[in-house]
């Protein structure tokens, strides 16, 4: 757990915080492909090596990193830590002292190489019935051209896929499973900004961001006045 300086360091730099202490909680945040993952091990109420083997364990999380961080004279933990299978160990002090360098280090990016590609004709497809508020369609669509795609340009499809999902919620007045698909999705667009495959990425993620900042506003109760306008339109240049 960090304190609120780290947290706004972390925003300054591009990146959304969030936490888990326990394995399915853990679990539901690795579901966002975190960029990167910063685990307290010198916590004495954190289970913390079942988290590490839960990650390194399920092919689809191996490549999130992991670095574990403690009291920079405990080599005992240190040891474990690798042990366990953290990608590395730092001072506790590094994490407020050295962030921005630790995360230039560390974070996990795909390979952005297929952005210079086409979309393929059924990723179009789905955008289409995105834009025309198709969401249950939308998502039928981009799900089909996630699961053709081994590449990690993938994660740009299903973050698109999630976005179509939580405004199918919304229009069913599902305020939480609207928030809790949109917390996967943002992390995965966020991989690839500003534009990838001829698609404003960026655009749909600050979309993403306002509408999730309009749903907390409006609370569950009061969903149905939700505003329409904020039904974002994907942009593609072809």
């Amino acid at each position: 757990m960090f304190g609120a300086g780290i947290e706004a360091r972390l925003r300054a730099l591009g990146y959304e915080p969030a936490f888990a202490q326990t394995i399915p909680a853990f679990d539901w945040l690795l579901k966002g492909s975190p960029a990167l993952v910063l685990l307290n091990v010198g916590s004495p109420t954190l289970d913390w090596e079942p988290m590490v083997d839960h990650a390194k364990h399920e092919s689809q999380w191996r490549h999130v990193p992991i670095l574990a961080y403690g009291p920079h004279v405990d080599l005992q933990l240190r040891e474990r830590a690798l042990k366990a299978g953290c990608n590395a160990f730092v001072a506790r002090s590094a994490i407020t002292g050295s962030l921005a360098s630790l995360i230039d280090k560390w974070a996990w990016s795909p390979d952005l190489t297929p952005c210079l590609e086409s979309p393929p004709l059924s990723l179009l497809h789905g955008i289409e019935e995105f834009n025309r508020r198709e969401f249950f369609e939308c998502h039928e669509t981009i799900e089909a051209a996630w699961v053709a795609e081994p590449r990690p340009i993938r994660l740009l499809y299903q973050g698109i896929l999630q976005v179509g999902v939580a405004l199918y919620h919304v229009q069913r007045r599902n305020w939480r499973g609207a928030m809790k698909v949109l917390a996967r999705a943002m992390p995965k667009l966020a991989h690839f900004g500003p534009t990838c495959m001829g698609i404003d990425v960026v655009g749909l993620l600050t979309n993403a961001r306002q509408i999730r900042q309009h749903l907390i506003e409006l609370g569950e109760e009061r969903i149905s006045e939700f505003d329409p306008a904020l039904f974002p339109t994907i942009r593609v240049r072809r």
